[in-house]
């Protein structure tokens, strides 16, 4: 079985409750993932799946040897955030005004004139999620002020956030042990970067040609060129099966991008906490598949 399923034991091992209450908040959360298709519906998928490979991801991130090292609050916030990073890309048009209506957001605006709400959502959907999780922490049943804190940090952190900010992204003392939010974000950032494999949006294989925009032509053209992702010990590898000469390069930049997260995540979680990432390099292998 490897690392399949690897927090989710622990945390039930050391705090049932804790594990009841991500239980039922799955539960809750499924629907509401799915609702980012309203808003985009050609986007590669943020639904349910993609946040339990970014929950899978964390698990062989991670591994058995550091995830002993983790308290109960820190598995809890972690396989929380890997649902909820992206449920900002489902808002609906009430939380949409509300939460752009934030004055964190009127320089954007004051340079934006009327940019359509599917920009702005994209743009800005992690600190979107940090509001939904919020205005909805009794909803998710996340039991203390501190986890609720730490789980929006988390799930802001997927992207843009400077988790080397000690104030944005603290260490923290909780009734469920102690929570090192920059090593929490950083797991999120790197399992979050990862998933770009085809197996993400299988319906689409073969099917990039039918879009027009060259964003998603090589966003989606990339995908179906990763046929899957590995995560060692020491690697993330990127096995490959590029669709045409073109994804040669755009795979490679890719793999670039992937590896400066990777040590931008390394750096935050030796330097913020005792546990690091073993993880050093991103390597392009030709798939057997």
């Amino acid at each position: 079985m490897g690392n399949d399923y690897l927090l989710e034991r622990l945390l039930r091992e050391r705090d049932p409750l804790l594990h009841k209450r991500v239980k039922d908040s799955v539960f809750v959360l499924e629907h509401m993932l799915n609702a980012f298709l309203v808003r985009f519906p050609n986007f590669t998928d943020h639904s349910v799946l993609h946040s339990l490979d970014v929950l899978r991801f964390c698990n062989e991130i991670i591994g058995e040897e550091r995830a002993q090292k983790l308290s109960a609050g820190e598995i809890y916030v972690i396989i929380m955030a890997a649902y909820l990073h992206d449920i900002g890309m489902g808002i609906g048009e009430k939380e949409y005004k509300e939460f752009s209506a934030d004055e964190a957001f009127a320089e954007y605006f004051r340079l934006h004139e009327n940019p359509d709400s599917a920009t702005v959502v994209r743009t800005f959907h992690n600190e979107f999620s940090g509001m939904f999780i919020r205005k909805y922490a009794g909803l998710f049943d996340i039991p203390s002020d501190d986890l609720t804190f730490a789980v929006i940090q988390t799930s802001r952190g997927h992207r843009k956030t400077d988790l080397f900010d000690e104030e944005e992204f603290p260490e923290l003392e909780t009734e469920y042990g102690r929570v090192r939010t920059a090593y929490t974000a950083a797991i999120i950032r790197l399992a979050d970067e990862i998933d770009v494999a085809s197996e993400r949006n299988p319906e689409l294989l073969f099917d990039s040609s039918t879009y027009t925009d060259e964003g998603n032509r090589l966003a989606f053209g990339s995908h179906e060129s990763i046929r899957s992702v590995e995560v060692t010990e020491d690697a993330i590898i990127l096995h490959t099966r590029p669709i045409s000469e073109e994804f040669v390069r755009v795979v490679d930049e890719l793999a670039e991008k992937i590896q400066g997260t990777l040590d931008y995540c390394r750096d935050v979680t030796e330097k913020r906490s005792d546990i690091g990432i073993t993880q050093k390099d991103v390597l392009v292998k030709p798939s057997d598949n």
